[in-house]
């Protein structure tokens, strides 16, 4: 086999018994055993990359066919695309993809006559309405400590917001913002973490945003305070906090433009955060999550702080009906609970807490002994 070495790009020549693909799943397009890929090839609407890795494709993602021509129909994202890309299998890649395929499809749309009402394009039939995407809204995951982070930005100005970031994870983001263009305005808390520490004090060394994070935090470090209905303004994206008190004393859910509810700690998918330490109070959590959390809208979206299980989003409706935590419970029943579950400490907590308190910079201790 010959191979081309990385670096020096030199050509080298081996004598080998076996040749083993290390390069992930079997896309080798012209193996598979899959009707729906056996038809195209059937009707040679796709073509095998020569390399046997996914199938032919144009910059836009449309399927080459046997012939060499691009589709005006067909598109693919992904793994398909192994052979002209390479790098295509992860999420980073995808979504990207996803996001250009969106506008390549738009472009089919030909409308016939526009006129904005309201903040609302409608498109010929009046029934028919597009609305302009009022904020960028993404997910993002800590696996060691089950963390959610929060990327939101305005569609326009292109300025973002993170929510909830984790250290480990800083080259992530800054990936993640470099890749949309977006210039980072603030890094909010929901409150001084026990079980990782923020990305905050890193982020504002390296992009000049500002630390905010929930009033009466011990903390010393932040750029600016949030109080229970403060509206913090990114373009057109309003984010309102609401103080949720119980899981810590300066604890802060974050509604997003009416629709998105960010509850931190307070309130999980099928379950909430913890109430013994960091002057945590079961019976406040309890008033906080029924009285104020609860309502709001039942289609209003529920995005916690953790979850263990892969669930990623839910409603208010849903957690009403179905959280066992509160579902049916009185105030005493949920103080019963809270006080019994005999939880372990947060693995993190000595390091995390202090750190949080100086926005994630952690603090060195040196010990002389003489």
């Amino acid at each position: 086999m010959r191979i081309c070495e990385r670096g020096t790009h030199k050509d080298i020549a081996l004598q080998v018994k076996r040749i083993i693909n290390c390069t992930g799943a079997n896309c080798d397009y012209r193996r598979l055993q899959h009707p729906l890929i056996a038809s195209l090839q059937e009707q040679r609407l796709i073509r095998p990359n020569a390399l046997a890795m996914g199938i032919n494709t144009a910059p836009n993602g449309a399927l080459i066919d046997a012939d060499g021509n691009a589709s005006q129909m067909l598109y693919t994202l992904g793994t398909p695309r192994k052979g002209n890309l390479w790098e295509t299998t992860a999420v980073p890649e995808i979504r990207v993809q996803a996001a250009n395929l969106a506008q390549e499809l738009l472009k089919s749309l030909k409308p016939k006559t526009y006129a904005p009402v309201g903040g609302d394009w409608f498109i010929g039939n009046p029934l028919f309405v597009l609305r302009k995407p009022p904020m960028l809204f993404c997910q993002l995951f800590d696996k060691e400590s089950s963390t959610y982070t929060y990327l939101i930005a305005d569609s326009e100005s292109k300025t973002a917001i993170l929510i909830d970031p984790v250290l480990e994870q800083v080259e992530r983001d800054l990936q993640i913002l470099h890749e949309l263009g977006l210039t980072l305005h603030y890094c909010l808390e929901t409150h001084i973490h026990a079980d990782h520490i923020t990305a905050t004090d890193r982020l504002r060394m390296l992009t000049g945003c500002l630390g905010v994070v929930p009033e009466k935090t011990q903390a010393s470090c932040a750029d600016c305070y949030i109080a229970d209905g403060d509206i913090l303004q990114l373009g057109s994206v309003e984010i309102k906090a609401i103080a949720t008190p119980g899981h810590t004393n300066s604890h802060m859910a974050y509604l997003v433009n009416d629709t998105h509810l960010l509850t931190g700690d307070a309130l999980f998918i099928r379950g909430c955060g913890r109430t013994d330490f960091q002057y945590g109070d079961a019976g406040l959590l309890y008033d906080a999550v029924t009285q104020k959390l609860f309502t709001l809208p039942d289609d209003t979206l529920v995005y916690p702080g953790h979850d263990y299980q892969g669930r990623t989003v839910s409603t208010i409706g849903e957690e009403k009906l179905w959280n066992p935590r509160f579902a049916g419970l009185s105030r005493s029943q949920f103080i019963e609970l809270m006080n019994n579950l005999n939880l372990p400490m947060p693995k993190k907590m000595l390091e995390a807490v202090p750190a949080n308190q100086h926005c994630g910079k952690v603090l060195m201790a040196l010990d002389y002994q003489i």
